[in-house]
Formats: C-alpha cells, structure tokens, sequence
C-alpha cells in the first residue's frame, strides 16, 4: 500500500500466501478511468428508471419535477466535492468509516459500520436485486408475482456475490463494461424522448390503484420528491470505500467523485428531459402500474412492445451492476473496522485475490434475507434514512477537522467553501425530514438499526475487543 496519514491495529499480518488479515492485504488495482466508471455503476441502478414516477406525483408539475431533480444534482455534487477533500487526505479503505471516526472518534465510526452491516448494504443489494427481478418478468412477460420476483432477486444477489469473489480487477472490469452500456442506455433512452413521436397518448396507461399525487407544487410533496430524487443520485460516495485500492489517490479520488458525479447529473436531466416530453405530467403519473416503470413507458409510447423490452433489459443489466457494485464497495468498510479491532477478525480476512471473502458473503446473505420480506420502496426508503446522518456526518468533518487537524495535508480542497458544504447539508437535512414524514414503518426500522448499534459497541468495548 502507498504511504498514508493512518495506521491500523499493530500486529495485523500483511502479505504472504493464502488468507491474510486486514487492509495491507488489499491491491491497489484501481486506476482513474475504472475509479469514474465505479461512481457511475455505483449511482445509476434503480432511480433513473422507477422513481420519476413518485416524484412527478409528489412534486405536482412537470417543471417543479425537473427543478427537484435540478436540486438534486446540485446537493450530489456538493457532496462529491466535499468528500474529495476528506477523500484526498485520508485515502484508507473504508471511506466514511475513517472521516467519522477521524472527526467524532470510534463510537460514532463503529455505529456507521453497524449500520453499514445491518440495514445499509442488504438493502441497497436488496433494492437492486428487486427491480432486476421486475425488469425479468417484464422481458418474458409475466405478470408481477411478488414471491417469484423474491426468489429470482435472491439468485441475482447469489450470483453477484459469486462474481466479487473472482477478484477486484476482474470484478472492476466486468462492471466497467456494464457501465458504459447502462450510462450510453439512459442517454439513448432520453434521446428517445426528446426525439422520437409518441405512438400513442399516455392517457392509455393504467392508472396506479392507490398513488396519491399532488394537484400542485406543495412544501411537503416536493421535500418527499427530493428524497426519492437523492436515492437515484445516491452512490457517489461508494468509490471512498475503495480508497485502499485507488492508485495515487491523492489525486484519483477527487477527480473520480467530481467527474463521476456530474457525468451521472447530465444523464439524469437527458433522461428526465425526455420522460417529460413523452409522458406529460399525466403520464408520469400514471407510470408505475403493473409493475412497468418509467422507462418502459416511454419506449412502448414510442417504439413499441420491442422497445418496452429493450428498456427492460437495459434496466436488467443496470440493477446487476448496481448490486455487484454495492458488493465490491461496501464490504471495504468491513475490512476497516476489523483491523481497527471493532470488528471480528474473520470479517476482515482478505484472500490472495484482494477480496475480502468474509464480508462479502455477508453482504450476499443478507441482501437475500431482505429480499425474502421487503419490498422495493420499503428497502428504498430505510435506506435514505439510513444512510444521510452518516453523509452528514462525514461532510460535517470538513469543518470539524479543518479545526482541529490544521496540519494534515489537503491535496484538495473543497472549492466554495463553506458555502459548498453546506448546501449538502441543508439538502440533505430536507431529505431525512421528508423521509421521516413519509417513509413509516421504514423509518422506524431504519432507526431501530441505527440504535442497535450503541450497545453493541459498548458490549463489544467491554468483552471482545482485543487489546489496543
């Protein structure tokens, strides 16, 4: 590994054949263009495709709909350019593990790494899968069946586990090949909308059986716009948990997230530019029944049942490389812990390949447990409120650590600042309020993971952490 501004637990074993233990087990595998394409996979899975359709009926107009994904965009890249600079100066595997833990200490960074475990990764792996498990029906066919989309979802969870486990060069290439294919399929997708005729009026969609929408722009429908609007942005900050596996991450990281992030902000509004022509306001609203998402909607408008296919597929190969994604990236923070001693060894055990095996299969395992009972928005929307204190939290240590490590090297700093960081937070404060409004029982479950985490770490403080 290339010289950092860390250290991990003495006496972790580095190198050697076989299993090994710990970050300094990690390669540095990841090079500029394939760090850009992780923060595309990362982000573009499910949003794009199924959540325009909630948003047009929260926000209430087809201009205040483009305007929340305006915001959107805006908040994404702020958090991009944020964390670049926590990014750039602290490149350790784990990413937002290491800013908290840095900023607030390990009490804090353990409850992340809980939460990461628990609720954040099987429901991002779960989210994926499901929508995968749609979009298979819909190609041959079948009406939505939700206990055979569960078992199919589980087998696409299972075989992206099996694909993390060949390797992160391999894996890295085959999700850079998925990537440019689902980035150029929203593109066209979009140019589709802004260019073809529509056949047919989207009057002639089936009208959803309970999707309430507002008549008009309201306060409350376009905070709960904007929280789905975030989880189809959300992703950006996965490639910081490869930072032990990015070469000259000093200088990669901060161009990846940046460049990444806007590079998916121009894809969404080609996209949504397009949805809008198409589909109107009426449209979009309708958009959702039967299982058929946005997309699909407008490729049966304007091309057909073969085009409904098409986008069917594209939305197919989107959602796998979104859950490969997930599984190369979030079992990292795993590692993190681990070697730090807040975790078992065994989580952090790396193989010869660089793959951290354990957590890997945990991931997979669980993602197929929370697939078995939960549905695509419920997985959604813990999600959302899952994982925003801890953005938060981490572009907070910006101005906490510019405090109190004046001397540690920035490489990059955040540009605006402090005005950059903290439109992030504002943003991200609009979502969690608007998700706590609206996401129930999800909500709820999203919190009672998060809290689980205090006595666990108190417990583990006490009986099983080994010596510092």
């Amino acid at each position: 590994m290339h010289a950092t501004h860390f250290s991990v637990t003495p006496g972790v074993e580095v190198g050697g054949a076989g299993e090994g233990h710990g970050e300094g087990r990690l390669r540095r595998d990841v090079g500029g263009w394939l760090a850009g394409l992780i923060v595309v996979n990362a982000t573009i899975g499910t949003g794009i495709f199924k959540t325009p359709a909630h948003v047009a009926r929260s926000a209430g107009s087809v201009d205040a709909a483009l305007l929340v994904w305006c915001a959107g965009a805006a908040v994404a890249l702020s958090g991009a350019l944020s964390l670049a600079e926590l990014a750039a100066a602290m490149p350790r595997t784990g990413g937002l593990y290491e800013y908290i833990r840095r900023a607030y200490g390990r009490g804090p960074a353990f409850v992340l790494g809980w939460t990461k475990l628990t609720l954040l990764m099987p429901s991002s792996i779960g989210g994926f899968a499901r929508l995968a498990a749609e979009a298979t029906a819909s190609i041959v066919g079948l009406a939505p069946d939700p206990r055979r989309e569960s078992i199919v979802a589980a087998a696409f969870v299972a075989a992206s586990t099996a694909a993390n486990l060949l390797g992160v060069r391999a894996n890295a290439a085959q999700q850079a090949i998925v990537t440019v294919a689902k980035y150029a399929g929203v593109v066209l997708v979009g140019a589709v909308g802004c260019f073809v005729a529509a056949r047919a009026s989207p009057e002639t969609l089936p009208l959803p059986t309970a999707a309430p929408f507002a008549a008009a722009p309201t306060a409350v429908g376009l905070f709960a716009a904007l929280v789905s609007v975030m989880w189809a942005y959300d992703g950006w900050a996965d490639l910081s948990l490869l930072a032990g596996e990015v070469r000259s991450p000093e200088r990669v990281l901060p161009r990846a997230l940046v460049l990444g992030t806007i590079a998916v902000g121009v894809a969404y509004l080609v996209a949504n530019v397009g949805y809008a022509r198409v589909l109107g306001i009426e449209g979009l609203r309708r958009s959702g029944a039967g299982g058929e998402t946005v997309a699909a909607n407008l490729a049966t408008l304007t091309l057909g049942a073969a085009g409904r296919r098409a986008v069917s597929l594209l939305v197919l190969v989107s959602c796998l490389g979104g859950c490969m994604s997930t599984l190369l990236t979030s079992p990292r923070m795993l590692v993190a812990l681990s070697s730090d001693g807040l975790f078992p060894r065994v989580v952090g055990d790396v193989s010869a390949r660089g793959v951290p095996r354990v957590a890997v299969l945990l991931g997979g395992a669980l993602g197929v447990v929370f697939v078995s009972f939960r549905s695509f928005e419920q997985l959604t929307d813990a999600f959302v409120f899952g994982f925003f204190p801890f953005y938060m939290a981490a572009v907070a240590g910006v101005f906490v650590l510019r405090r109190r490590a004046k001397e540690m090297p920035r490489p990059f700093r955040v540009p605006g600042y402090p005005v950059t960081p903290v439109v992030f937070l504002a943003g991200a404060a609009a979502v969690i309020a608007g998700s706590a409004g609206s996401a129930g029982t999800s909500a709820l479950f999203a919190f009672a993971a998060m809290a689980a985490g205090v006595p666990v770490y108190f417990a583990w403080k006490r009986w099983a952490a080994p010596p510092a």
